[in-house]
Order: structure tokens, then sequence, then C-alpha cells
């Protein structure tokens, strides 16, 4: 019975050295993958450091990459648009064969009580698709002068369906649209390439972007506009 006893003591003995033994063995493991994660976790803090900057480096870069294409943009369009500066487009005259497209525009000017020399337009022709009955002319003078002559005198044709306009580059006629919309047919017009928008003030705003038209909609919208003193 003695001996029975003692050899159970010592299987008990035997079991809890085991299990000191083995739980000091998951304490050494755990603490050696502790201590070998732990340089990768500083590296992998510095790589999500790294990745953030880097991403934060190419919207800078995007932002500026868009500023440059913006002021690109506008500057090929400021170019265009000057050379546009001695045109004119006339819109409402009826399309018929075999017409002299210069003789209509000498008429037209007549209708505006300007006597206008045939040697001051450079040339004319009709524009847009032939499909449609009433194409407006579009007349290159040789000179701003007889141009500018035109068109400051454009109100004369106010009773017939005649209408003279600029010449506007693609997008700087996209935007005349859009503050049409906004301010009201009555209340925008061009002059040089530049538009001219009345939002009730002493003078009129000068718009020759999309960016300039979005900030006037946000500084004077249209529902604040006073223009019955105006």
């Amino acid at each position: 019975m003695v001996g029975g006893k003692t050899s159970t003591r010592a299987g008990k003995q035997n079991e809890k050295v085991a299990e000191l033994e083995i739980g000091e063995l998951e304490s050494l493991i755990a603490k050696t993958v502790q201590d070998a994660l732990k340089p990768i976790a500083g590296s992998l803090g510095n790589l999500t450091k790294e990745i953030s900057d880097l991403k934060i480096e190419l919207k800078a870069k995007d932002d500026k990459i868009r500023q440059l294409e913006s002021f690109v943009e506008t500057k090929l369009d400021e170019l265009e648009q000057y050379g546009r500066r001695n045109n004119l487009r006339i819109f409402g005259v009826p399309e018929r064969a075999e017409e002299d497209t210069d003789s209509i525009v000498v008429d037209v000017a007549s209708k505006m009580g300007i006597v206008l020399d045939p040697s001051l337009i450079d040339r004319s022709h009709r524009v847009g698709n032939r499909d449609s009955q009433q194409r407006p002319i579009i007349v290159k003078f040789v000179g701003y002068g007889p141009r500018g002559k035109m068109f400051g005198a454009k109100k004369e044709l106010k009773h017939t369906k005649i209408t003279v306009r600029e010449d506007l580059t693609v997008r700087r006629l996209k935007i005349l649209k859009e503050a049409i919309t906004s301010y009201g047919l009555k209340n925008v017009w061009t002059r040089d390439g530049v538009i001219k928008i009345n939002v009730g003030l002493s003078t009129p705003a000068n718009v020759r972007t999309h960016q300039e038209l979005k900030q006037l909609l946000l500084r004077c919208p249209p529902e604040t506009c006073n223009w019955k003193t105006n």
C-alpha cells in the first residue's frame, strides 16, 4: 500500500512538472514569436506610412497635372478666340443656290446703316450641316475695324429675322449657353470674345472659363440678382 501511494504521488508530481514545462515552453514560444514579429510589425508600420505618404504625393501631383491641363486648355482657347477676332456670324438669312455670300454680307450691313466696301471682306461662306435651310454665314474681315463697326450696329437688325453674333470657340459657346440658361438671354451678351453677364451690379461680370462661371454662380446666384435697378 505504501508503495502504491508513493507511486501515485510521484505520478502527480511528474504531471505538475510536465504542466510547468509545457507552460514555460508555451510562454517561451509566445515570447520568441512576439520578439520575431516586433521588427516585422515595425516594418509594416513603416511600409503603411510610406504607402500613405505616396498616396498623398500622388494626389498632389494629380492635382498639379489637372491644374496644368486646365491652364494649357485655357491658353489654347484664348489663342483660338484671338484668331477669330475679325470674324462674325450672320444668322437668319435664307440660303439660295449659287448665292454670293460676300454680297449678302454687304446687304446685311446696308440694313444696319453701314456702307461696307466688299474689299473689307477677306472671305465668307456658309457653315454647318447642308441639310439646314438657313445655315449661318461666317465672315472674316480684313481687320478689326470693319468687324467692330458691323457688330456694334447689330441692334439695327432688331426688327428683322437676322442676327449678328461673334464667332466664339466651341468652349466659349458652351459657356455662353450655360450662362444664358442661368441668368437669362437678356442679361448675357459677348464683347470681343468675353462673355458679359448682368448680375445686378454697376458693371457686368466678365467670364471666359467654366471655372469663372462656376465662381460667379456661387458669388452671385441668379435668384439674388437685382436686375430691376439696373
